[in-house]
């Protein structure tokens, strides 16, 4: 059961292929959730593991009085991002899907946080907090 508006409009698109005759297989592409709760937004996309391995490293940034922390995984020698698991911090869906499709960098999806950010006008952005941080962590 995948219980989230993207998934519910990729089953809603792939039946109403098969039903008009162009029968379409339901491919829902990468993992990912999202959900709300009271006032903290959380999501995942991709692979993202509760701890590190030879097979993926995490970028890990919290926010030092509210709630908001993102953590990205990434293959430690190519630098593929794998994932990322976001607190407090709306994330486009598509924006995400499409960098785990093409396996971008993990520098990439960092420097282009902005792209990625949905949340609603007015919102205090952190992409520079965040970028910093990356940029002052060893590798």
């Amino acid at each position: 059961i995948e219980a989230v508006w993207y998934a519910g409009r990729m089953m809603g698109e792939t039946i109403a292929q098969t039903l008009t005759n162009q029968p379409t297989p339901y491919r829902p592409g990468h993992w990912f959730n999202s959900a709300k709760f009271f006032d903290i937004e959380y999501q995942t996309y991709g692979s993202i593991h509760p701890v590190t391995s030879e097979n993926e490293k995490h970028f890990y940034w919290q926010h030092q009085t509210e709630n908001l922390a993102m953590r990205f995984a990434y293959h430690p020698k190519s630098r593929m991002f794998l994932g990322i698991n976001t607190f407090g911090i709306r994330l486009r869906h598509q924006q995400l899907n499409d960098w785990l499709d093409q396996k971008v960098s993990v520098d990439l999806v960092i420097a282009s946080l902005s792209e990625a950010n949905f949340d609603p006008e007015f919102y205090i952005k952190h992409e520079h907090k965040i970028q910093n941080s990356w940029l002052n962590t060893p590798k």
